[in-house]
């Protein structure tokens, strides 16, 4: 059985801080490899630092959902830091759930999922929220796809619907996880990084396209991708073997890896 020692030796010289995972049951789905405390031994035996994490469970519910991420950072306060989940379907609740959990130390930005909650982001559910966040100075990560995939409830998370709350919300720092997913998006992305200086993106999930990488560091730079992998639903592995084997500089991987992330989540190393 390989035991990836060369991965685990190129990691070794880097910063590495996963800025996407997810923890936690998630009904109806089997998900073999997601026992928590697994799932973080094996990360550390790669040398990754530090992850922020969304619970599963905080994507469905709001207060149970809350306590459950409040748990797993008490578990692992050594290593994770966490995201809570604005959920716009109980619009008052959420946002009045993240207010009071934000004194923790250990929260450093808010996850959104349009397609999960089947809400637009520009709905005026996400109104009050938009401007609590700016004002909080929370990043905000959000799930992006290509809208015209077979999945239709996709449509929800169209990248360029983030347009028009990024002109409006001028402080408000926000990560495009999956950078639009599929096809032609995951390059028409790339426009709206070199139009928006407070625009993030990371590649995590199952985004397997050759060159992805460097076509983006050649023309938005490297100093807003973060490396995120989406654990435990895709190998983490695979993306950190794609950055490092990337044909762009050392200093440009190490912003990917993890300089990136401590920056934007002002994390304690």
């Amino acid at each position: 059985m390989h035991d990836f020692t060369d991965l685990k030796h190129k990691t070794s010289k880097y910063l590495i801080i996963d800025s996407h995972i997810h923890l936690g049951p998630l009904a109806n789905l089997y998900m073999p490899s997601n026992d928590e405390q697994k799932v973080i031994a094996m990360m550390k035996s790669f040398n990754i630092k530090k992850a922020v994490c969304a619970n599963h469970g905080a994507l469905s519910t709001v207060a149970h959902g809350t306590l459950e991420i409040a748990e797993l950072l008490e578990r692992f306060s050594d290593f994770l830091y966490g995201y809570l989940v604005f959920n716009p379907n109980f619009e008052k609740l959420s946002l009045s759930d993240i207010e009071k959990n934000l004194e923790n130390k250990k929260i450093v930005g808010i996850n959104i999922h349009p397609s999960w909650h089947l809400c637009y982001p520009y709905d005026r559910r996400y109104e009050k929220f938009w401007s609590f966040i700016e004002d909080a100075g929370y990043p905000v990560i959000t799930h992006s796809w290509n809208p015209d995939v077979a999945n239709k409830i996709q449509k929800f998370s169209d990248p360029f619907f983030f347009e028009d709350i990024l002109k409006k919300h001028k402080k408000l720092r926000l990560v495009l996880a999956h950078a639009g997913g599929r096809g032609e998006m995951l390059y028409r992305v790339i426009s709206l990084l070199e139009k928006y200086e407070n625009l993030y993106v990371d590649f995590a999930g199952d985004i397997f396209v050759p060159g992805l990488i460097e076509e983006y560091v050649k023309r938005a730079g490297s100093c807003r991708i973060l490396f995120g992998s989406d654990t435990p639903w895709i190998d983490f592995r695979f993306h950190l073997e794609n950055i490092i084997s990337s044909s762009i500089s050392q200093s440009q991987k190490a912003d990917i890896l993890g300089l990136n992330a401590a920056r934007l989540f002002k994390l304690e190393l």
